[in-house]
């Protein structure tokens, strides 16, 4: 047997997308913790980037590894569109104040469409959509990324057509066979974006899912003023298929938060909507015009907290004999020819307190992803681990995750 080591690019630390029971819990415990629900609520920001004033037009912001920017305060005028680049790791945004935020221009988190050439690209902490398949050459169409992703499949069957990625609702034909599962908590603890479409094959190509919308965390010390638009939709589809992305998530929390503004976390080209939380002590000044809508994308609630301690924390640690750095970037694995495609995923689970249900998920470029189900006592051990036999195709580049079920 080949003992060759694999070549693993951007490892990456997953975090739990749903078990809604742990959630709970972790909210019980912090309703009673000093400060969660006081006037002298922090954001964590230590204010080292200093004011964040933008002018017209669009402006940039690249993301730091962790993806927290510190700032005194936030003003992002009317005409004025604010976007990010994401960091290796692909985690979400988080904005975090000592003082007031103004949003009367636009913070933009969108996905893309896919193309002929590839899936959508997400938002910064959102899943891409899934690659376009080639009668031509026999390549199959690629699944979506994420907890609802969408799998591949036919331009404009409605049983065996590329599925739409799900979040808060879901995503597709209801008769689609390909269409990707709810996730996610609606407190957004831990927070997560959208989920990437499934791509669809085509003579001679087809087209790729859409991308999924970002995710952002926007936390101040004082309050937030919205009257602009903060959005993070998901990508399109293309063709006729329905395998779009689904939309993102948005989180406010400031003992103020107001405005009448837009906070839109859609779905397109089939894909369902993605989730919003706000947590305010004051909310008699909200009026957003997309908030409310559709049913079960928004929550409102007073826990004020930005990174509730202990956080469950779900991570990949090992890829066949490689061991992954926890909180790193995504899991890709090569094993060159003549290697033994059977492997090893180790899964670490931490402060969940409970048996852990999971999904270990191989996706590749093209064709369907793989899973493989088991537990982790996290009982008796914090923290706990597994280890899951896996099947790893060999001179392919799957993606690995893993996520609570």
């Amino acid at each position: 047997m080949n003992t060759a080591t694999p070549s693993l690019l951007n490892p990456t630390e997953v975090f739990m997308q749903s078990l809604r029971r742990f959630t709970i819990a972790l909210l019980l415990a912090t309703m009673f913790l000093p400060g969660a629900r006081s006037q002298g609520f922090r954001s964590g920001s230590n204010g080292s980037a200093g004011a964040l004033n933008v002018t017209g037009g669009i402006t940039n912001i690249a993301l730091p590894p962790d993806g927290i920017l510190n700032y005194t305060t936030i003003t992002i005028p009317k005409d004025a569109t604010v976007r990010f680049i994401k960091n290796a790791n692909n985690t979400p945004v988080y904005l975090l104040t000592t003082g007031d935020v103004s949003v009367v221009g636009i913070i933009q988190l969108d996905g893309d469409s896919g193309d002929d050439r590839k899936g959508g690209e997400s938002g910064p902490g959102g899943y891409n959509g899934g690659n376009p398949g080639h009668t031509k050459v026999s390549s199959p169409p690629g699944a979506g990324y994420g907890p609802g992703a969408g799998q591949g499949g036919a331009n404009n069957s409605e049983l065996s057509g590329a599925g739409a990625a799900s979040y808060a609702t879901k995503g597709g034909l209801s008769s689609s066979t390909n269409k990707g599962a709810i996730y996610g908590s609606a407190l957004l603890v831990p927070l997560v974006g959208g989920s990437g479409g499934g791509g669809f094959e085509g003579t001679p190509i087809g087209s790729g899912g859409g991308g999924g919308g970002g995710a952002i965390l926007i936390a101040s010390n004082s309050r937030i003023d919205v009257s602009g638009t903060i959005t993070a939709k998901a990508g399109g589809s293309g063709g006729n298929a329905y395998n779009g992305g689904s939309g993102g998530a948005i989180r406010l929390v400031a003992p103020v938060v107001r405005g009448n503004g837009s906070l839109s976390v859609l779905g397109n080209g089939g894909g369902g909507d993605g989730r919003i939380r706000i947590d305010t002590l004051d909310r008699t000044g909200i009026a957003f015009s997309q908030v409310w809508a559709p049913v079960g994308v928004t929550s409102i609630g007073s826990m004020m907290m930005v990174f509730p301690t202990p956080l469950p924390q779900l991570a990949i640690i090992e890829v066949a004999g490689t061991a992954i750095p926890v909180g790193s970037g995504p899991v890709f694995v090569q094993l060159p020819f003549g290697s033994s495609p059977n492997r090893e995923v180790k899964i670490q689970a931490r402060d969940f307190n409970d048996t852990v249900p999971i999904t270990v998920v191989l996706t590749p470029d093209n064709g369907k992803p793989i899973s493989y189900r088991a537990e982790i006592d996290n009982r008796s051990s914090n923290p706990g681990t597994a280890t899951v036999n896996v099947t790893i195709p060999v001179n392919v580049q799957p993606s690995i995750d893993a996520w609570t079920r």
